[in-house]
Formats: structure tokens, C-alpha cells, sequence
């Protein structure tokens, strides 16, 4: 079984023959920046050279799949709206948001045809023809529509409308998810084998678990409705009070951070009967990042006892993160199953 089929069975809970090791969502780090001899701007908005970095990390480390586009941000692009980013460091910086509130988001008819799209469209192709021998499965990223209105607006109005009327920005979500039924046609079309749908602000953190279900999870359930390849659905933070709707949107893999135990994920899973196959959920600061690859085995180890479906990072991969480290993780899988053979 290749790792393409691997990873599909593992979507759709079937039989495996090993637990897949792959990364909802997309993985960039400036050591992949440093071996392709490029920068993030140039990896960016260069097709050649956004198709090096996505397949390195898979060359390098063997994370199974080719994850596009690398910029968590992209889409905020195509309406013009570019981030800063803090010195000597990847993290963007928001200095003004593009609009003052809901009510002023205008997604342009044009969204998809804009901004890093014909760069992805061309590093589609390349990855195509350089992988699908190999059978690599392609992820494509599309940034849920809650999240993608508080890279529009200031997440401090949107917190404050929250707790007031939030029919404004009812309305907003119902413009930008069209926009994103049109950017996941855009990626079946371009071949992807899956879609991740990023929703960090949707954490329970910012949306209580009644506001979740009335606000977020009909945009969630109609992205996942529209797919016609699997789909994975990633939260970040502590998202325990959430998990019940979040196993609720359909979604054929629930990426879930360190701050949910992945035995608690399952329980909720099958009380509700859900599909949803449980994905991650490795600490990305204390582990990933701090930990030497030793930990970071240690750390997988536990995943896998606690039988997670798809092992991965539990959220966005720091910028310094060590590929050894990431390497570690796909090790460690392969150690555990050599052991139960």
C-alpha cells in the first residue's frame, strides 16, 4: 500500500497498514528556506520554487504529503492585504486591517485568479510531475471563514460584536464562504488528494461552544458538503468544550491540538458516532520545537498508544522547528509498527 492510498484508507477509517504521519496544516521553516536557497517571500511567489520547498519537507523528513500553498496568510492577498513581518522572524505582524468592520468585506469576483493562486496552480503542476509516481499524496489549505474574517477586520471589533449582535458578521461569512466553495473547486481542479480547512480563531478560546454551533458550524458543514476529495478540519488551542460540534461538520479527519487528549477526542467521537478520524496532536512549542529528537520519539510514542489515526504536529509548525525533529516523528512511526509486525 503507498502512502497516498495509506493516508485515504486512514480518512475514511478504513483498514491501514500503518498509521499515516503527515502535518494539518501546512509546514514552512527556515531550514527548508536555507536548503532550497530561497527566501519566504521568493518561495512565496515563485512556482519553481514553491513546489521545491513543499516537496522538501516530504524529501527531508518523510512527513507523507505535499502540502500547498506555505503561507498561512495567502488568501488575505488576492484583497491586497499584506502582512509585515517582525525582524529576523516569519511571524506577520497586522498593522491595519483592510477593513473597519463586517459589514465593509467585499470578497472580489476575481478572488481566485489573484494574489498567490496562478502560483499554486503553476507549483500544482510541477509537484504533478515530479511526485505522482510516487505516489505522494498533494493537501491543499483553504482558511476557514471565521478566521479569514479576523485577517479582514480587527479581531478586537469582531470579539466585541460577538457579545452584542452578530447578524453583521453572519452576513460577512455567508460572502466569504462562497468565495471558499470557489477556491475548494480551484484545488480539485489542480488535483489535490485532500483539503485541510484552517480555522485557528474558531478556538473556543474566542467562540464559546452555543456560539460556535449558531455562527461557525454551517459555514464549516457546507465546505465540507461541497468537497468531493476528503477533507480535514483543523481548530487550534484548547477546543475540549468544542469537540462535540466539531465532529459534527462532517469532515472525514479532525486535527486537534496538545491541549486535547487525544483518548477524550475518541470518547466524544464515538458517543456521537461520529467519522471523523482523530489527527495530531504533538506539542509544537515544548516538543517540536524544544525538545531534541529523543523527546520528540517519546512524545510520539504516546500519540500512537493512545491509537491517534493520522500522527502530526498539533498545529502550525514553529518557523525553527528542526527537520530532525520532524523526522522523528515519521521514525518513531515506522519503529512501532516494525516492533508489532
Amino acid at each position: 500500500m503507498d502512502i497516498k492510498e495509506n493516508l485515504i484508507n486512514a480518512l475514511h477509517g478504513k483498514e491501514c497498514e500503518k498509521t499515516p504521519v503527515t502535518a494539518f496544516p501546512s509546514v514552512l521553516t527556515t531550514e527548508l528556506l536555507q536548503k532550497a536557497h530561497t527566501t519566504f517571500d521568493e518561495a512565496n511567489h515563485n512556482p519553481e520554487k514553491m513546489a521545491e520547498v513543499a516537496t522538501s519537507l516530504y524529501e527531508y523528513t518523510g512527513l507523507e504529503g505535499i502540502t500547498i500553498p506555505l503561507d498561512l496568510w495567502f488568501e488575505s492577498e488576492s484583497l491586497g492585504h499584506f502582512f509585515e513581518r517582525e525582524e529576523g522572524s516569519l511571524k506577520p505582524v497586522i498593522m491595519k486591517s483592510p477593513f473597519e468592520t463586517p459589514e465593509d468585506v467585499e470578497i472580489p469576483s476575481d478572488f481566485i485568479n489573484t494574489g498567490q493562486f496562478p502560483i499554486i496552480e503553476k507549483a500544482a503542476e510541477i509537484i504533478h510531475e515530479k511526485y505522482d509516481d510516487k505516489n505522494v499524496p498533494i493537501i491543499g489549505e483553504v482558511t476557514g471563514a471565521f478566521s479569514f474574517l479576523t485577517d479582514l477586520v480587527d479581531l478586537g471589533t469582531i470579539i466585541k460584536m460577538l457579545n452584542s449582535d452578530y447578524f453583521e458578521i453572519d452576513d460577512a461569512l455567508e460572502e466569504i464562504n462562497n468565495s471558499l466553495m470557489e477556491e475548494i473547486d480551484f484545488y480539485q481542479e489542480i488535483g489535490v488528494d485532500c483539503i485541510v480547512v484552517n480555522d485557528p480563531s474558531s478556538t473556543a478560546r474566542i467562540l464559546k461552544p452555543k456560539l460556535f454551533e449558531d455562527l461557525v458550524e454551517p459555514y464549516l458543514i457546507e465546505l465540507s458538503d461541497y468537497m468531493d476529495v476528503p477533507g480535514v478540519l483543523h481548530i487550534c488551542g484548547d477546543t475540549n468544550s468544542n469537540l462535540e460540534h466539531m465532529l459534527s461538520c462532517g469532515y472525514e479527519g479532525l486535527s486537534i491540538s496538545q491541549e486535547v487528549d487525544i483518548s477524550y477526542a475518541r470518547q466524544i467521537k464515538e458517543t456521537i458516532a461520529s467519522d471523523s478520524v482523530i489527527c495530531g496532536n504533538l506539542d509544537i512549542g515544548e516538543t517540536l520545537l524544544m525538545k531534541n529528537a529523543d523527546g520528540v520519539r517519546e512524545d510520539s510514542m504516546k500519540c500512537l498508544e493512545k491509537k491517534v489515526d493520522i500522527l502530526g504536529p498539533g498545529c502550525n509548525i514553529a518557523y525553527e522547528t528542526p527537520l530532525n525533529n520532524i523526522k522523528a516523528m515519521v521514525e518513531t512511526r515506522n519503529e512501532y509498527f516494525d516492533k508489532r509486525a
